[in-house]
């Protein structure tokens, strides 16, 4: 193989590699959307008007609903809103989006958070 080619094997799997995480970052980003509306339609904001996980309507699908229907993956945006803190679990297991949290980490947060996260205006 000459060099060239070999660079260019290279470029086209770098390619690929960006292709998969833009693809990445654009789902996640239109299901983060999706699950800031449920909490806001649900009025679930702060501690007082949390609501349970299942009153949230949002959960992992099962093999055969993920085989016959479309892929719903607003779990996979709910977990990383958790795994950054704008959801909040309180100590009864109910769950509420922090507005203040979100716009701190839209702001503090690199290119990506502020691309993920959706300004409140929303």
């Amino acid at each position: 193989m000459a060099t060239n080619e070999v660079v260019r094997w290279i470029a086209v799997i770098i390619a690929f590699i960006a292709v998969y995480y833009a693809t990445a970052l654009f789902t996640l980003r239109r299901n983060v959307l999706k699950v800031v509306k449920v909490f806001e339609e649900k009025n679930a904001l702060s501690s007082k008007t949390a609501i349970s996980g299942e009153n949230l309507g949002i959960r992992k699908q099962d093999f055969i609903e993920r085989a016959l229907k479309k892929r719903d993956n607003r779990i996979h945006a709910l977990q990383f809103l958790m795994n950054t803190g704008l959801v909040i679990v309180t100590a009864d297991g109910r769950n509420y989006l922090s507005k203040k949290k979100m716009a701190s980490y839209r702001r503090d947060g690199n290119a990506i958070a502020r691309f993920i996260i959706p300004p409140l205006n929303q």
